[in-house]
């Protein structure tokens, strides 16, 4: 009589009841335990070794517990499995079918203890197959028969279970809105409206430090992607609905958005290509996107216009369609679309950029009137000087910095995210934008459309009464602060000035970084000389008063 070593496997499909001290894995191992003893005549031994798994379908050959055994069936370990009803083993007859070809090679036998066979056996063989044929039968059914409660609950308006959206959470299982997060899902929705575009909403999100849910096992809290942004948009049960394989229907949980909110982000996601037809091609996105508007406050989008062009020399000559890109708007209430070439104004904006992040002066006076803290301003600029030089010829990687360009009449204002440049956590002060004015010069093109050609390159040649007027302010306002000088009298008297010019003067000192700039290197309005500014009665120390008291209000030419 020859030794068999038998090993006993067991599994259940759910995890329910696992934790008790006597569970169906227990039974179902009592059972071929004693199945095992009573053929011990035979030489049949129980193998200590437990080979269990617990809350798995029988579906899948994805199981420690089986993987196991069949690793010590290929070892030649085992020479017997035992369990309690084939099904244990597996429901699927393609697995079944992998796992009879592994015990062969290794010569052993499978018995299930409620079923008496031997797989040794022809018959043996077919009564196995019929039974795993009724498994699986009965596998398929219990599927349909889920997934047509799945739906038919959906049509009701139930929450059938998953991860719960932004905005919700889950109770008694049913939706229940999060006040806090709900508030953030409708922000999202507005700010859409006003950037209509998904990757400019991406973008100012990341800057704000919007992310997705966080869940209770630690996952989420991750910036969210444009995928998930844009099913966001469309999810219906921000609007009080449910969706089952297309179809919706009124759901039992609250709506987050009012329906006209909800209808105007899906027309606007239609329109911007959402509802095209599947295949149909879309036009390249250009990097500023949602970010440009023009003198009415309409929004700018890529637009292109494609022309014959000759190629190529001598017999290889030819002619080839070339593409030219614009940032165009629409017409409305009797005024004209704006349309500008769109490398022209991405190369403009990305030299405006470059060299504003590059004047560590200047932007750390925008930052500190901002609402930096002086701490974190270090920081900011070398953060700033980084994205500069890396920048150069790369508008791409300034777009998330820019909250929005407006194109005036012959100025371009940048607004960018100081909150970019500053750490979340450098400051507790509540972080403004900070904007950027450049001076545009435009021709007129077609139908009165003004295309945008470069900067406004006139110069004025340095006042130098001007600049010494700056000067003194400077120096005495640094006597002053430092206690060189008791008094502005003292300064008068020392300097032969009459009673109230430094007074007058001394404003000069805390001039915008941008406007001393402009003075010193001759930039300064023709209307701002020594003259003027001694008759100025007084300077406000607000940036953008300063600007429009000493005419830095740039016009067109």
């Amino acid at each position: 009589m020859s030794l068999k070593r038998c090993a006993i496997y067991t599994r259940k499909s759910s995890e329910e009841g696992l934790d008790q001290d006597f569970n169906s894995l227990e039974a179902q191992r009592e059972a071929c335990a004693a199945y095992i003893l009573s053929q011990r005549h035979e030489g049949w031994r129980e193998l200590p070794d437990r080979y269990d798994d617990g809350g798995i379908s029988g579906g899948t050959m994805n199981r420690p517990g089986l993987a196991r055994l069949l690793a010590y069936v290929e070892a030649g370990r085992i020479d017997v499995v035992v369990v309690y009803k084939v099904d244990r083993l597996t429901r699927a007859l393609s697995d079944f079918a992998k796992i009879v070809e592994i015990f062969d090679a290794a010569g052993v036998s499978f018995v299930s203890v409620t079923q008496a066979f031997n797989t040794t056996s022809s018959m043996g063989r077919l009564t196995l197959n019929v039974l795993l044929s009724f498994a699986q039968f009965e596998r398929e059914v219990t599927a349909e028969r889920i997934r047509d409660k799945i739906a038919a609950s959906k049509r009701k308006g139930m929450w059938m279970g998953g991860l719960p959206p932004l905005g919700y959470d889950v109770k008694d299982r049913a939706l229940v809105i999060n006040d806090g997060e709900a508030e953030t899902v409708r922000m999202i929705f507005r700010r859409y409206l006003d950037l209509g575009c998904v990757r400019a909403l991406k973008a100012e999100l990341d800057a704000s430090g919007v992310v997705s849910k966080r869940r209770a096992n630690g996952s989420g809290g991750q910036p969210i992607s444009r995928g998930a942004l844009h099913a966001l948009l469309r999810n219906p049960v921000y609007a009080g609905e449910t969706r089952h394989k297309g179809e919706r229907h009124p759901g039992l949980h609250a709506a987050i958005l009012d329906r006209a909110t909800w209808d105007a982000v899906q027309r606007a996601l239609d329109d911007n290509g959402g509802g095209a037809r599947a295949g149909a091609p879309r036009p390249t996105m250009r990097p500023l996107v949602g970010l440009l508007f023009d003198a009415q406050g309409r929004a700018m989008k890529p637009t292109h216009a494609s022309r014959s062009v000759r190629a190529g020399q001598g017999a290889s000559q030819g002619t080839v369609r070339k593409r030219y890109w614009y940032y165009a708007s629409r017409p409305d209430d009797g005024a004209p679309a704006m349309r500008m070439p769109a490398e022209s104004i991405e190369t403009f904006v990305t030299k405006t950029l470059t060299e504003r992040l590059g004047d560590a002066d200047r932007l750390a006076a925008d930052l500190l009137q901002a609402g930096a803290k002086p701490s974190a301003i270090a920081d900011a600029l070398e953060r700033a000087k980084a994205i500069a030089a890396s920048a150069a010829d790369r508008i791409e990687r300034l777009v998330n910095l820019i909250h929005r360009i407006d194109l005036g009449d012959g100025i371009m204002t940048i607004t960018i995210r100081a909150t970019a440049l500053i750490r979340p956590m450098a400051s507790e002060a509540v972080i403004q934008p900070i904007r950027i004015e450049a001076p545009l010069r435009t021709r007129q093109a077609g139908r009165a459309k003004p295309i945008v050609i470069g900067m406004d390159r006139r110069e004025r040649k340095p006042d130098a009464d001007l600049i010494a007027m700056v000067a003194d302010a400077r120096r005495w306002a640094k006597e002053l602060l430092s206690g060189a000088a008791v008094s502005v009298g003292e300064i008068e008297r020392r300097e032969e000035k009459r009673k109230g010019t430094v007074s007058r003067i001394l404003p000069l000192a805390f001039l915008a970084p941008d406007l001393a700039e402009a003075i010193l290197n001759g930039r300064q309005p023709e209307t701002l000389t020594a003259g003027s500014l001694r008759r100025l009665p007084d300077l406000p120390l607000d940036w953008t008063e300063q600007r429009r008291a000493l005419g830095f209000d740039y016009r067109p030419n």
